[in-house]
């Protein structure tokens, strides 16, 4: 019988510090003003633990400031000066380019430590290194809201309706779903801000420049930080299969892997028309319970006029059950994709498998982050200090998961969920009763 470790957060943070110098990484945190009654060490491992810990507002924040329950890991903090508008103002003023090249510290020590990479590795399909890049929304309100905000213009039965909205684009490493008996960790590589469009001189601002521009930046910006050989294949939605977008990928030597869904493209149209020519692949996967067809239409580019070799497929899946030993289906789903992956690199399987990975980032990533993490909440309104939390909580959360598949032995041994892990992590966080004997900064308040 599982009994909970009373020593969890130390646990935690003391394993974090040692692989990942996250004492480092405290050192490195400088906010932009010259005079501050709180350091912006003091402000960012604050804001880590009221992530980590799932407190989820900087009131409560502050208060387990006030009733001294946080300076058992912070013994800096005074409960006279500290307050959720200290931390506020601390984040206005937070360098999100040093954030940014932080969060890189996890994915680069897993790489190194050869956490994925490699065929045989679970963290990878076929061998091949992928990222996963998709747009998200984490904030929306119709009163807050700043002058980086996007309008969006609702219609309703009382008149047009202004929404006010933030939006970003991620990357993660996706692979194989978590398991039990899995080590890979899907971490966030990076994230870019969705901006409002460009206005000229004479036009009225309106929309924004739209999740391609800004997966562009995005791309470029994480063979910047990581190196060129750090990934190999990009795998996104359906809103990114055009021309351009695939051009742009494949001038960059990756190679790219998406849904086509809009029925309306020349690209749709040929890969349906042309997977009634071709004889399907037949799979049947005992194990997963699951048979599906693989209808693929190689050099689809002498039909579209593209300059990129491009292969295209019509995917058919079921799902059956077992029921009195007759096979009743239970669900079918079909689904067109295309990838500029050779046949060579990769076969139909693996790219069948690279878009079902795809959705690991809206599941285990945004869903997991919005449901668990709290990324929806407005913990202050203002673009630097949007930006930096949220670059703040990427760190906690890879932290959090390379700790639980890379070092818990006792998820692997109990089974552990997510939920009871930081559950208990915040117990200990409760029943701790000493001061921790480790300071990681200096005492500059």
């Amino acid at each position: 019988m599982y009994k909970p470790l009373k020593t969890r957060l130390p646990n935690f943070l003391r394993y974090v510090n040692k692989v990942y110098r996250f004492s480092e990484t405290i050192k490195s945190m400088q906010d932009k003003r010259d005079r501050t009654e709180i350091s912006g060490q003091t402000i960012f491992m604050s804001v880590f633990l009221c992530l980590t810990l799932r407190f989820g507002s900087f009131r409560q924040l502050a208060f387990e400031v006030n009733n001294g329950r946080l300076r058992k890991i912070l013994p800096q903090v005074d409960k006279e000066t500290f307050c959720a508008n200290t931390v506020s103002n601390g984040m206005e003023n937070m360098d999100t380019d040093m954030l940014e090249r932080e969060l890189t510290v996890v994915p680069k020590k897993l790489h190194r430590n050869k956490a994925y990479g490699t065929a045989k590795h679970p963290g990878t399909i076929g061998g091949l290194r992928i990222v996963a890049v998709d747009g998200t929304e984490h904030f929306r309100s119709d009163s807050i809201h700043c002058n980086e905000c996007i309008e969006f213009h609702i219609k309703t039965k009382d008149g047009i309706k202004i929404e006010y909205a933030h939006r970003i684009v991620i990357m993660q490493t996706v692979g194989v779903i978590h398991s039990i008996h899995s080590s890979a960790v899907l971490t966030i590589l990076g994230a870019e801000p969705i901006l409002l469009k460009d206005v000229k001189e004479g036009e009225e601002p309106a929309g924004h420049e739209g999740e391609g521009v800004a997966a562009r930046r995005l791309i470029l910006k994480m063979i910047d930080f990581y190196g060129n050989r750090f990934f190999c294949v990009i795998t996104t939605d359906a809103l990114y299969t055009n021309e351009p977008f695939v051009i742009f990928v494949h001038e960059l030597g990756k190679y790219l892997v998406s849904r086509v869904k809009d029925k309306r493209t020349t690209l749709y149209k040929e890969i349906e028309a042309l997977s009634a020519l071709v004889k399907p692949i037949y799979v049947n996967d005992w194990e997963e319970q699951i048979e599906y067809w693989i209808y693929e239409i190689p050099e689809l580019q002498e039909s579209l006029g593209w300059e990129v070799p491009i292969r295209g497929f019509k995917v058919i899946e079921k799902e059956y059950k077992i029921v009195s030993g007759e096979r009743i289906y239970t669900k079918e789903e079909t689904f067109h994709c295309m990838t500029t992956l050779p046949e060579e690199m990769a076969d139909a399987d693996v790219v069948r498998q690279i878009v079902h990975a795809k959705w690991g980032i809206e599941n285990n990533g945004i869903k997991d982050l919005k449901d668990n993490w709290y990324m929806e909440h407005n913990f202050h309104h203002h673009p630097n200090a949007t930006f930096a939390l949220l670059l703040i909580l990427f760190i906690a959360y890879n932290l959090f998961y390379a700790y639980v598949f890379r070092h818990m032995k006792s998820y692997r041994l109990y089974q552990l969920t997510m939920k009871m892990i930081s559950e208990e992590m915040y117990a200990s966080y409760l029943f701790w009763k000493w001061r921790m004997s480790w300071v990681w900064f200096d005492n500059k308040t």
